[in-house]
């Protein structure tokens, strides 16, 4: 009874090691080609420009008010804010002359 589990057992090593050894060689003849790393170059999102029609200025990331204002009126631009009559908010209203 000895002699049988010893067979089985050796039957059984012998064929993991085949597999074993089969599998090995498999994957070392189809190895993955090498993939080149394209890096994409990053692109600009535009800046939201946020605007109040009440006073006629328009808010970038850099003001302090920013987060306050709240998102009525928005712009893809500083540009555009400016052409749709909006001014910047750290420049100072000039007084009327008269």
């Amino acid at each position: 009874m000895l002699w049988l589990a010893a067979e089985t057992y050796l039957l059984c090593l012998v064929s993991f090691i085949a597999g074993a050894a089969v599998t090995a060689l498999v994957l070392r003849r189809n190895k993955p080609a090498v993939e080149e790393v394209v890096t994409e170059t990053p692109v600009e999102e535009p800046v939201l420009v946020k605007a109040t029609k009440k006073s006629m200025r328009y808010h970038t990331p850099d003001s302090p008010y920013y987060a306050r204002i709240k998102d009525d009126l928005t712009f893809p631009s500083t540009a555009a804010a400016e052409e749709a009559g909006f001014t910047a908010w750290n420049t100072r209203k000039t007084p009327a002359t008269t």
